[in-house]
């Protein structure tokens, strides 16, 4: 739409073109009125020359004054030829007097003109009228368009009409300045008509010279535009009072705008239709001279109701960023600040007029963050928005820290035209931050003081327990008397107690950290369950309970988990099972519930007739030091940890666990665990091949690296009991000199020494003396993060102590595969455990028969000697195709008659033949697996013969 100043501009030119109009007009008057003056003189002149031919005077007079005329005089006969003409002629047309006599004026003129001139020419003969003005376009000699202004004049003389005589001046020049009036007047006329606006023009007498249907329309005008020129601006610049909601008001302006005569720009009004209309006043003026004004009615109701939307949603926004304590700030690409709101301005103490025009970069940015302020401005120029943390300068010097929200402005086109920033002071958060990083890291020196403390506590307490623990261990093989044997296992079992309160208190203490490892190996839940079995059916027995495990036969035989922490579970679980009844028994009940996939759920169901326990008891009982009472603790004993730990050990693996119980009937405690299932494949080592001795012939010699005299007799007495030759090295600078001079098969290495402790001598191991020999950290410590620390110094594995003789021998073995344990000639020096055999789960096994039981007893003892000499022969022959097949079928019965220990050796025996391991190595567990018959058939026959006395009830 076109702007005001053109419209200004374009009535500017129209009044410029009128007066020159004007003055044209003017002057053509001037020119006929002296035109008529030389047609007088002419006449008369031609009169006196009529009448006195013969004086030359006058002749010379008449040729001055026509040729003294600045215009083309000529006379021409009646039908238009040319009799004479002035030498102005050739100047104008181009054509001398010679070349014009005799010709047809008709022919000078332009093709298109020439029959209205002849019509002008012919009504003027027939009407007689003295004189008359016409204008027509005439060509030159050389081709170019004039046009002429022409008065004729008929001379007559006595009523005769002689000839015409004519008077031609040349206006191409008004001709074209009129051409070009009446093309600016239409254009503005067409412009001012197809506005998008109400245009109305009044004259300085307030007539209107100009309108258009636009304005018609606003207020509803009936007349057209045409029908509106000339009438007074009263009726029409003045609409009906009804049209607007503050008519008083808008006459009033109206009024102030035309007596002013100053431009009045974007005044809004209401009409009472809803619509709002802007109005535009501005006064013509024409040489300083005021000559009239033009209004201007723009409908911009939408525009206007969008606006105050937006203003109104502004306010909204604005009210509730302030309310959220968020500050917004606006600048362009050159990080020129154009509007800064009232909550931004609070945050960093400064007016909005102050911050208007200022560099945000130089103003309110520190000088450690100006680099990184480029990178978000870069990434705002390229459309990109993001938050971040930032300190700004604040007016009076102090800063403050805020997030901040940056996002690209756009144009109408897309472009990026500057950034917005919503800023959110976070400075009493960041002192906060730093206040708990304080806190922290006080909090981290006191939890690694802690952990300093439990490991050395640990290390002091482990030390002598182990030396307890081993040599009990140890004397227990010897000769002893039976009250001798009752004081050692009074030992062994308060040692055993004092272990598990330790192992409990440092286990709470890596699991508040997070730093209880768990593995992912292979390894068989069944066997696993007949080994615990193991563990306890002493316990059991000895208290008069039957201990029973069931395995569901769809169990997978081979998972990948933790099975030292599934162990950790069941144990905890059977130990309190067992010290808690005094009669009757426990039942584990093991089976799959789900398989989803690679993995299953295994649930556990450890069930006793115990004590049991009271309801309310029932909601706490895994929460840490807590018994189920008060009798419970003094009579049993115990820390009441040990069932927070099953509860942390089995959700750390994805599980649950819960607890049914019912004062005086017993307890059941469920759990479920998921376990990947392994690839068909034998069983870790770790798990199977508990205290059995290796394959090949050649002597073994570790070497001990250990301070501590009672640990340095125990590690070297079981060493030797399983077969090892072992010397001791009293800290890390005499086993670096051993090192040097001889090749040990592996290293037993103490952690905390004198001189040179473990982690140091093992790097002086691997990194000086260049030797790859295997090195197993053996300390007391409890760190949680001390396997990691011994792997990261060199070391290849970690064995706490006090350590088991089994564990010893599982860990030597991972390190040594293929090396025998025997030196030449010897024997594995093996002591079966306490005969496992118990009426009970045979009795199941065939319905609570007592007479198919003794019949069953009765086969076995008659048929076992002839296999353990079948055993034997095979092992001289070395046919392991037909060990492998004479165990499997004692299995069944080994199992049936719950002889754990046994059923133990042949699972072990299989994995090792299905693993192609050779005779040497199976030999050993055969030799044992003989020895465990040997000790239960004499349980089994004296059961028997029990009954068959008469003294096993039926």
């Amino acid at each position: 739409m076109p702007s005001i100043e053109q419209l200004e501009h374009q009535l500017s030119l129209e009044q410029k073109a009128r007066q020159q109009a004007e003055a044209v007009l003017a002057e053509r008057e001037q020119q006929l009125r002296d035109a008529n003056e030389q047609l007088q003189i002419l006449g008369e002149t031609r009169a006196v020359y009529g009448n006195v031919r013969e004086i030359p005077k006058s002749e010379n007079l008449y040729r001055h004054v026509i040729e003294s005329v600045q215009d083309i005089i000529f006379t021409t006969t009646l039908d238009g030829f040319f009799t004479f003409v002035n030498p102005v002629v050739e100047s104008c047309l181009g054509y001398s007097e010679a070349e014009i006599i005799g010709l047809n004026f008709i022919h000078l003129i332009m093709p298109e003109w020439r029959a209205r001139v002849a019509d002008f020419y012919q009504n003027m003969l027939q009407t007689g009228e003295s004189g008359m003005y016409t204008e027509f376009p005439v060509l030159t000699k050389d081709g170019r368009k004039l046009w002429i202004g022409q008065t004729v004049r008929v001379i007559e003389e006595g009523g005769q009409k002689l000839e015409l005589v004519a008077v031609a001046r040349d206006i191409t020049a008004r001709i074209v300045n009129e051409d070009r009036f009446r093309s600016t007047q239409a254009r503005l006329t067409s412009l001012i008509k197809n506005l998008q606006t109400g245009v109305l023009v009044e004259d300085e007498n307030r007539k209107v010279i100009l309108v258009n249907q636009l304005y018609c329309d606003l207020f509803g005008i009936q007349l057209t535009p045409d029908e509106l020129i000339g009438t007074d601006y009263s009726q029409w610049a003045n609409p009906s009072d009804e049209l607007f909601t503050g008519p008083a008001l808008f006459t009033r302006q109206t009024d102030e705008a035309v007596h002013q005569k100053k431009t009045i720009i974007n005044e809004v009004f209401e009409l009472v239709d809803g619509r709002i209309l802007k109005r535009n006043y501005i006064p013509i003026f024409l040489e300083g001279e005021y000559r009239g004004h033009l209004w201007q009615y723009t409908d911009i109701t939408e525009k206007y109701r969008a606006n105050e939307q937006i203003r109104k949603s502004e306010e909204k926004y604005r009210g509730i960023m302030d309310r959220m304590e968020l500050g917004l700030l606006e600048v362009d690409n050159n990080q020129v600040i154009r509007r800064a709101y009232d909550r931004f301005c609070h945050m960093v103490g400064y007016t909005e007029e102050e911050l208007i025009g200022q560099r945000a970069d130089n103003l309110l940015i520190p000088n450690e963050f100006v680099t990184f302020q480029a990178r978000q401005e870069k990434l705002r120029s390229e459309g990109g928005a993001n938050s971040y943390e930032m300190q700004l300068k604040r007016k009076d010097g102090s800063r403050i820290w805020a997030i901040i929200s940056g996002a690209p402005i756009l144009d109408e086109a897309g472009n990026v035209v500057g950034s917005m920033g919503i800023h959110y002071d976070i400075t009493e958060r960041k002192q906060l931050e730093q206040e708990l990083a304080q806190a922290k890291l006080i909090a981290e020196d006191a939890r690694h003081t802690e952990k300093q403390f439990l490991a050395n506590m640990s290390h002091e307490i482990r030390t002598p327990l182990n030396a307890i623990l081993g040599f009990s261990n140890l004397l227990v093989s010897t000769g002893l008397s039976v009250e001798q044997k009752e004081y050692v296992d009074y030992v062994r079992t308060a040692g055993k107690n004092l272990l598990t309160i330790v192992n409990d208190i440092l286990d709470i203490s890596k699991i508040e950290a997070g730093m209880l490892p768990l593995e992912s190996i292979p390894f068989s839940i069944c066997s696993l369950a007949d080994s615990i079995r193991t563990m306890l059916d002493a316990s059991a027995r000895d208290k008069g309970l039957s201990l029973r495990i069931k395995t569901d036969p769809d169990l997978p035989p081979v998972v990948l988990g933790d099975p030292t922490r599934l162990t950790q579970i069941l144990l905890n679980l059977l130990s309190n099972a067992i010290k808690f009844t005094k009669h009757g028994g426990v039942t584990v009940s093991i089976e799959k519930t789900d398989v989803q996939g690679e993995s299953a759920r295994i649930r556990f169901a450890v069930e006793d007739t115990g004590i049991g326990m009271e309801k309310d008891v029932l909601p706490h009982i895994f929460e840490r030091f807590r018994q189920a009472s008060d009798f419970t603790t003094r009579y049993y004993g115990g820390t009441g940890l040990g069932l927070n730990i099953v509860k942390s050990l089995t959700e750390m693996q994805g599980g649950w666990i819960t607890v049914a119980s019912e004062a005086g009937k017993g307890s059941c405690f469920t759990l479920e665990i998921p376990y990947k299932i392994a690839p068909h494949q034998s069983v870790d080592d770790a798990v199977l091949l508990d205290g059995e001795a290796g394959p090949t012939d050649r002597e073994v010699n570790i070497l001990v690296v250990e301070d501590n005299v009672m640990n340095q007799k125990l590690a070297l007495q079981v060493l030797k009991r399983l077969g090892y030759t072992a010397q001791v090295a009293e800290n890390g600078q005499i086993a670096l000199e051993l090192l040097q001079k001889t090749d040990f098969d592996l290293v037993l290495m103490d952690i905390q020494m004198p001189v040179m402790d473990g982690y140091t001598t093992t790097r002086h191991v691997r990194a000086t003396l260049k030797k790859q020999v295997p090195i197993i950290a053996m300390t007391a410590h409890a760190l949680a993060n001390e396997r990691e620390q011994c792997l990261q110094s060199g070391m290849n594995d970690f064995i706490p102590k006090p350590f088991q003789i089994e564990e010893l021998q599982r860990i030597i073995r991972k390190y040594l595969p293929g090396i025998s344990t025997m030196t030449p000639n010897q024997k594995p020096n093996y002591t079966p455990p306490a005969p496992s055999f118990s009426v009970d789960p045979l009795l199941d096994a065939v319905g609570n028969d007592m007479d198919f039981a003794v019949e069953m007893m009765t086969l076995f003892l008659h048929q076992t000697p002839n296999e353990i000499q079948q055993l034997k022969q095979f092992m001289a022959e070395d046919d392991l195709m037909a060990i492998k097949r004479l165990i499997h079928t004692q299995k069944a019965i080994i199992q049936t008659f719950g002889l754990t220990e046994a059923a133990r050796l042949i699972t072990t025996t299989e994995t090792l033949i299905a693993d192609k391991k050779g005779m040497a190595e199976i030999a050993p567990l055969m030799d044992q697996y003989i020895q465990v018959l040997e000790s239960e058939m004499p349980v089994i026959r004296s059961v028997m013969e029990a009954y068959l006395n008469g003294k096993i009830p039926d």
